[in-house]
């Protein structure tokens, strides 16, 4: 059977749910918004509903106290409300000095009913997220519940004022992420400090004695940044002690094998020198046999003047650990020794058979002969044609060309002694003094610039036979050293 409902009572009836819906609903906002708070209360506070939107005093608006004065770790907030009961100048006097020790940084901010905030608890939550410290974590909207709201190394303080004075104060302290009691009930202990002054109307010294109890009673850990700073400090310090003793230690280990190295060549050149020495006691220069105005007779005469020179000097004493320079003077002494014992054994085969000595003879007109082509290749460069010394280098060419030819023929000839081998050794004497004049005078066109070209050459210097292949050069250089021509 159909039920039929009038239109009049079905309006009334949802104006009536409407009504009850609304009342619950305010209802449990005031409840969520408005706890009940009382002196000393340790209720988890809340948010005020909304934000200031300007520092007014319209009925409804949330008034958040600005930090007012801030030094070292210590920040005040007062509000105008509470100015007349608290003097700011006396807090920070007396806090000063207990705050300079702590690694706590202190947030206090004093309140004074009539205002909208419900309690001291609620006061610290608006200073926290209205307010203008850094007290307030960065991460609080998604760990705020869980790790607290007030950032490491803080602690907030609110202190609310009664409106009539004898009333109780209310006191809140929210301690940072890290912030710990120093002994249990130390949070509890912070917001009953005061309490007699508070009760004697002396609000000043309460909120001085909440502070001062504050930071006894809860400590954050010392910063670690300067720590850290100190140990990357320290350890940096170690690293670079380890290097400069690793590089110390490896110049030390190089300088050790230096010293052993120039102990073994100086033990080296020693012994050879002692050798040289015994040598040079056992051989004589030849007496060429030529008049005594002959450059044969002078330079062999020169080089016997040197060999009595060298074995008039005492000998050389063995050294632990010689210096550079004491190892310079060695090689020096032992490359003289090698040469003069050289020079001594190259007179004996200059002034015997040729047919015996015929290796000897090669090398003395190959020496000449390599200097000769020197002096060819010289020519070929750009400018040398035009030098001064032209004349003279295509004279030498073709002269001694000549000359070494004619020359070689009579030491190899057959029946040659020892007459002929002096008498072509005395020929060779001007050609090798004229030689060394012209390629004298090239060198010295090639490092005026005046010849174009790099004249390369076996040697390291132009027209000079390389080392060991010049007998000749060997015997006048150690000729000029005894004196001799």
């Amino acid at each position: 059977m159909d039920r039929t409902t009038s239109p009049g009572k079905i309006s009334a009836t949802r104006i009536i749910c409407a009504c009850l819906g609304a009342l619950l609903l305010v209802a449990g906002l005031n409840a969520l918004s408005f706890p009940a708070q009382a002196a000393g209360e340790t209720a988890e506070p809340v948010y005020p509903s909304a934000p200031p939107a300007q520092d007014s005093e319209d009925e409804g608006s949330v008034l958040i106290p600005s930090v007012t004065s801030q030094e070292g770790q210590f920040y005040l907030a007062v509000t105008d409300a509470a100015l007349d009961n608290v003097d700011q100048e006396q807090i920070m006097d007396a806090v000063r000095e207990a705050v300079a020790g702590q690694n706590t940084k202190i947030l206090l901010g004093v309140d004074q009913e009539p205002n909208n905030l419900k309690g001291a608890a609620q006061l610290v939550r608006g200073m926290l997220l209205f307010g203008d410290s850094d007290a307030m974590a960065d991460d609080w909207l998604e760990n705020g519940k869980k790790l607290g709201y007030v950032g490491k190394g803080w602690i907030a303080i609110g202190v609310m004022l009664p409106e009539t004075s004898g009333d109780p104060v209310q006191v809140y302290v929210d301690p940072g992420r890290d912030v710990s009691e120093t002994q249990p009930g130390g949070r509890d202990a912070v917001m009953k400090a005061g309490a007699a002054e508070f009760a004697a109307g002396d609000y000043t010294e309460g909120t001085i004695a909440v502070a001062l109890d504050a930071t006894k009673q809860l400590q954050a850990p010392a910063d670690k940044t300067l720590v850290k700073l100190i140990a990357l400090g320290v350890l940096a310090l170690l690293v670079i002690v380890g290097i400069i003793w690793a590089l110390l230690a490896k110049k030390r280990k190089a300088k050790g094998v230096q010293v052993a190295q120039r102990a073994k060549e100086a033990e080296v050149l020693v012994s050879k020198i002692h050798r040289g020495r015994n040598f040079l006691a056992r051989r004589h220069v030849p007496e060429p046999g030529l008049p005594a105005t002959s450059t044969t007779s002078a330079i062999f005469a020169g080089i016997q003047e040197r060999r009595t020179q060298v074995l008039a000097l005492p000998p050389t004493a063995e050294s632990q650990n010689p210096s550079e320079r004491e190892l310079n003077e060695l090689r020096a002494r032992e490359q003289e020794l090698s040469q003069l014992g050289s020079a001594i054994t190259l007179c004996t085969e200059l002034a015997g058979t040729p047919a015996k000595n015929r290796d000897t003879w090669r090398g003395i007109f190959g020496a000449h002969h390599a200097k000769v082509e020197e002096l060819a290749l010289f020519l070929d460069l750009p400018g040398a044609s035009d030098s001064h010394c032209a004349p003279a280098v295509r004279t030498v060419i073709i002269t001694h060309t000549d000359a070494l030819r004619q020359l070689r023929r009579e030491v190899e000839q057959r029946g040659a002694g020892t007459r002929e081998s002096l008498a072509v050794l005395e020929k060779l004497w001007p050609l090798r003094e004229e030689l060394d004049q012209v390629c004298k005078e090239a060198r010295g066109e090639l490092r005026k610039g005046s010849v174009k070209g790099e004249h390369r050459t076996k040697s390291t210097q132009p027209f000079e036979s390389p080392e060991g292949e010049d007998g000749l050069g060997l015997l006048i250089g150690l000729a000029g050293k005894g004196g001799s021509r």
